[in-house]
């Protein structure tokens, strides 16, 4: 096994540990030559020299094989202590400091050999192969020597690695860390940024409303009072009776702004959606003196309110700008349910235009359209009217509420229009 790893405090402790095991015996062979046995001092003094530059290429700080450097300490070091104790009879501790190395070094896949060769074999070697020992008390003191060794270093690397693991989880924390108040600051600014674009949503919504509703009431009342200038002097009754439906009617627009901004139902909100449009027709026509027809097609069915809200405001405003703009007096509507979408068409005989101006009326009946997927179409030719198209696909209702079919308003193909005066 291979790690690529740099060395740590414990790594380098060992390293001086070894060094000065290797010179200690350098001084103690110098002093006393015999501690090798028959072994010239030459001879004893190359093979520690080897084994510890041969442990020390397999231990390095960028590389470490866990594999290779027991069996390097094995063939150096313990040959060395095999000799020894083999010419001279006597019990070394050539293997103390190595074993440290093998121990601080264990692994699952070195342990199940290195613990009884190292720790069993030597000890064992010494006494009933070499009998360097008189009795089993000193092969029991050998043993523990050995032991003592091998578990030094086993407790340190397992305190490496528990250290190494526990910055490992604090590097992770902390980048976690790092991260978190990273995606925090994002999110801070995604929220400010929401409502932002919340807020800017809300005053179009509220514009919207306002000028549809204003729009269209004020253009009923203007028209109104046009004619009543004109009765309060042949019939102050009839002019009486005009300004009290005109009373009626501002109020009326009066609760359509207050509905429009706390997002509430239009009046009468209960009813079929072409029922609601034939009495906005019909009150429009009253005060404008237009004559406006209604004419539903198809099978009427369930819709989500939004749905509703944005044909009716749709409607407002092609009347609203037939009216006003194209001084319109005949506005035929046509209300059709198909399958896949229904559509609000709305037709007038007014002056026209060579070129419409897209004013802040068609802009937001636009932008509610696209809400909901829909579509807006506008065409006008100079003496010949305009014409309005507002289609939202079905798949919108579906999406918001399960559709149901509702007793039909009229067959498809024509029905039972309403024609108001």
């Amino acid at each position: 096994m291979i790690e690529r790893r740099n060395w740590h405090w414990v790594d380098w402790m060992l390293l001086s540990v070894q060094t000065a095991w290797f010179l200690i015996g350098v001084i103690y062979a110098l002093l006393d030559p015999s501690v090798f046995g028959t072994l010239p001092v030459w001879a004893g003094i190359a093979l520690m020299l080897v084994g510890t530059v041969a442990a020390v290429g397999f231990w390095r700080p960028g590389y470490v094989n866990m594999l290779w450097l027991p069996v390097v300490i094995l063939l150096t070091l313990g040959s060395l202590q095999l000799m020894i104790s083999a010419s001279s009879g006597k019990a070394t501790s050539i293997l103390f400091a190595p074993l440290m190395l093998v121990g601080f070094l264990a692994h699952r896949r070195t342990m199940w050999w290195t613990l009884p060769v190292f720790v069993f074999g030597f000890p064992a070697a010494n006494y009933f192969v070499f009998h360097v020992h008189a009795n089993v008390l000193y092969a029991t003191e050998d043993f523990l020597s050995y032991l003592m060794g091998y578990g030094i270093g086993f407790a340190l690397g397992r305190l490496h690695r528990t250290q190494e693991k526990t910055g490992r989880l604090l590097e992770e924390n902390q980048r976690q860390y790092t991260l978190i108040r990273q995606q925090n600051k994002a999110l801070e600014q995604y929220a400010s940024r929401i409502e932002e674009l919340t807020l800017h949503a809300e005053r179009n919504r509220v514009a919207r409303e306002l000028h549809d509703t204003v729009g269209h009431t004020f253009t009923s009342v203007i028209m109104g009072m046009d004619a009543v200038s004109y009765l309060i002097d042949a019939s102050p009754e009839k002019a009486k009776q005009q300004l009290e439906k005109l009373r009626t009617i501002t109020r009326n627009g009066l609760e359509e702004v207050r509905r429009s901004i706390h997002q509430m139902a239009p009046q009468d909100d209960d009813g079929l959606l072409s029922e609601q449009m034939m009495r906005l027709a019909g009150e429009f026509a009253v005060q404008t003196g237009t004559t406006i027809r209604v004419e539903p097609f198809g099978a009427e069915y369930e819709m989500p309110q939004q749905m509703r809200w944005t044909l009716l405001r749709c409607l407002q405003e092609s009347l609203t700008n037939a009216k006003r703009h194209g001084e319109a007096s005949v506005v035929n509507v046509t209300l059709s349910f198909e399958p896949n979408f229904v559509e609000l068409r709305v037709e007038d005989d007014g002056i026209g235009a060579d070129k419409l101006e897209t004013g802040f009326g068609l802009t937001a009946m636009k932008e509610r359209l696209q809400a909901l997927h829909g579509q807006l179409f506008v065409s006008s030719e100079p003496g010949r009217g305009t014409i309005v198209v507002c289609r939202i696909p079905v798949a919108v209702a579906s999406a918001a509420g399960e559709t149901a079919a509702l007793p039909s308003v009229s067959e498809t193909g024509g029905g039972s229009g309403s024609e108001y005066q």
